[in-house]
């Protein structure tokens, strides 16, 4: 099995040799307090403000939670609907993923730990999959669902948990829980370029349940050489579930080029002509950036520099007056779910361009560095 880098819990060797029981259901009337949104790196650890960390919050004695532990069913069945060895007794602390496991308040849960749990390298199942805690003290409150069968996931060999995100998918004012989790498959030219596969947890007050369908709808636009980001996913699910318009379009910022494909991304990362779109965008939809082309084999270039506007309905409008060669036109930028479109309008071409290069034409931009 392979792993990426990845920093584990420190100091817990001694701490977890306890075993953490099964607790059944247990549950905290704490007022929520949802996670701030506003956080790009939703997914790192963030700072006990009691000074405690993960191992000390899973170490407490049992006296504080005696009264509320709960018991299993005479199945021995987890919350979340898992069965067996691998789902009970103790949490191997050099399989949580510190950086993918943070205290927060969740809902009616109140506070607790989220806990990102790494298959077994020592599993007799190469394809294991990672599972998910709610974890409160010596109590675990929860196993998330698996999203496969068998323990795993469909989707290929685990190898990270990229972020966890929480957000309000279902507009029902609880924040449910969105993990993408990276996979390689094996399979082809870009079977072993690890690609996010998202998951949706929507919380039912007393368990979550899986979006198996909104999760795939997700998924089907993500492309596999681009560097997903939380934000992406933020956007995607506002767009694609269909609550509400898109007005923030924040998450777009960065630079955008277009694919080279599948081989050339496993290969060779530079692609062979550049075309890119760098863009920064701010309170919401003003729009910054420029778009710059490269011929590989003549190295010529092209640009249009200080592009600016507003973003209304997703699409931009911006006339250029010059490309480098003297040409110009009007870029028609279109947002679209995972990718940024420009169509360049209008084209005019230099009378003293013999050579005939210059930004025309259309790009889809569909790769984030």
């Amino acid at each position: 099995m392979c792993f990426g880098k990845k920093r584990r819990i420190s100091g817990m060797a001694g701490i977890m040799t306890a075993v953490i029981l099964l607790a059944g259901c247990g549950r905290r009337d704490i007022q929520n307090t949802a996670v701030p949104e506003e956080s790009e790196n939703v997914s790192q650890l963030p700072q006990d403000p009691d000074g405690e960390n993960l191992a000390e919050e899973l170490s407490q004695g049992e006296s504080e939670q005696s009264e509320q532990q709960g018991q299993p069913d005479q199945s021995g069945q987890l919350p979340g609907g898992e069965t067996g060895d691998r789902a009970q007794g103790r949490l191997d602390a050099d399989r949580i993923l510190e950086e993918q496991s943070f205290q927060t308040e969740l809902n009616d849960w109140g506070t607790v730990w989220f806990v990102s749990y790494e298959p077994d390298p020592a599993a007799e199942n190469p394809l294991e999959d990672v599972t998910f805690y709610l974890v409160k003290g010596e109590e675990i409150l929860y196993q998330f669902p698996q999203i496969g069968t068998n323990g795993k996931s469909g989707y290929g060999m685990y190898y990270d948990v990229k972020f966890v995100l929480f957000t309000d998918t279902n507009v029902d004012g609880k924040e449910d829980v969105v993990i993408g989790a990276e996979y390689m498959t094996g399979a082809g030219p870009q079977g072993a370029i690890p690609h996010v596969v998202v998951r949706i947890y929507e919380d039912q007050g007393d368990h979550f349940t899986y979006n198996e369908g909104f999760s795939d709808t997700v998924n089907e636009y993500l492309p596999w050489e681009s560097n997903v980001l939380a934000r992406d996913v933020k956007r995607l699910i506002q767009l694609t579930g269909g609550k509400e318009p898109l007005t923030d379009y924040e998450s777009y910022s960065g630079k955008w080029r277009v694919s080279t494909g599948f081989i050339a991304a496993y290969e060779d990362p530079s692609p062979v002509s550049r075309n890119e779109l760098t863009c920064s965008i701010r309170n919401g939809n003003e729009f910054s950036g420029s778009l710059f082309t490269e011929q590989g084999m003549t190295e010529r270039f092209a640009s249009v520099d200080d592009i600016a506007g507003t973003i209304e309905n997703g699409e931009l409008f911006y006339e250029f007056e010059d490309d480098g060669w003297g040409g110009t036109g009007t870029l028609h930028i279109t947002f679209l779910p995972n990718q940024i479109n420009v169509d360049v309008l209008n084209y005019q071409m230099a009378e003293e361009n013999v050579i005939g290069y210059g930004i025309s034409g259309n790009y889809e931009m569909t790769v984030r560095q």
